[in-house]
């Protein structure tokens, strides 16, 4: 039996903004002194550079310095789209087992393993229907559900959380990302709704903010955004027991 500890970040759909989330969570976890590690297993739209894959979002993890020069991301695609699609584009097919053999492997190293998923929950790995879901739903991490702020996230939001609930998962948290100009009053409804009507917390807000990557290279403005995040009630969260053949 092997001890894992893991949160696994989807979101409601493709760019609600898992990545910048990922790693201001990752930030907030590191000023608490809890030693973090922040993975993406799978990532389309991958970029060639001398002859080398670059994962864009394991790039945006690298604003922290703690992570400069790691292996923050695994099997890297070209194509931008669908990872299953962005596999058989290059003749292959992602590997399920050897995924999940890596999170766990990283999740019994790490004090806490952040796993951002691609895209929303449906989005399918391969051919045969193996989607994101499926991928939580064997690795048993509790989710934190990345959704935009703006109108319509009440919706996407409730149908996530109802999708994770519906095969017994446990939905610990919401970051709400603005990844749009939005009217605050509208925002400041849907975080009250979304809450009342999944009874899950807010975790954490994104204000809207151009070039939010530049933005975010800077410590001090990773910590005003993360400040008032609640992130104690993450940080007791704990896999255990799972037998593993690794």
């Amino acid at each position: 039996m092997t001890d894992m500890s893991g949160i696994f970040l989807t979101g409601t759909d493709t760019d609600a903004g898992k990545t910048i989330a990922t790693l201001l969570l990752t930030h907030a976890f590191l000023q608490q002194g809890v030693d973090v590690y922040p993975y993406k297993p799978v990532q389309s739209g991958a970029e060639e550079r001398e002859g080398k894959l670059i994962a864009p979002d394991a790039e945006i993890y690298q604003l922290l310095p703690e992570l400069k020069d790691q292996e923050l991301s695994t099997y890297l695609y070209k194509m931008a789209s669908s990872p299953h699609l962005a596999a058989e584009q290059e003749g292959t097919v992602i590997p399920i087992e050897e995924v999940i053999t890596n999170i766990k492997e990283k999740a019994i190293d790490q004090e806490m393993l952040l796993v951002e998923g691609a895209g929303g929950l449906y989005v399918p790995l391969n051919r045969q229907g193996y989607c994101i879901i499926d991928l939580i739903e064997e690795l048993k991490f509790p989710v934190v559900i990345v959704a935009r702020a703006s109108l319509g996230t009440i919706n996407h939001t409730m149908l996530t959380v109802e999708a994770l609930k519906n095969r017994g998962l446990h939905v610990t948290g919401i970051i709400l990302s603005s990844t749009v100009p939005e009217d605050e009053m509208i925002e400041q409804d849907n975080r009250q709704m979304i809450e009342q009507l999944t009874g899950v917390p807010i975790i954490g807000t994104i204000p809207f903010i151009q070039n939010i990557s530049s933005y975010l290279a800077d410590e001090a403005s990773r910590s005003e955004i993360t400040e008032n995040w609640r992130i104690k009630q993450l940080q007791e969260v704990e896999i255990r027991g799972y037998e593993t053949t690794i």
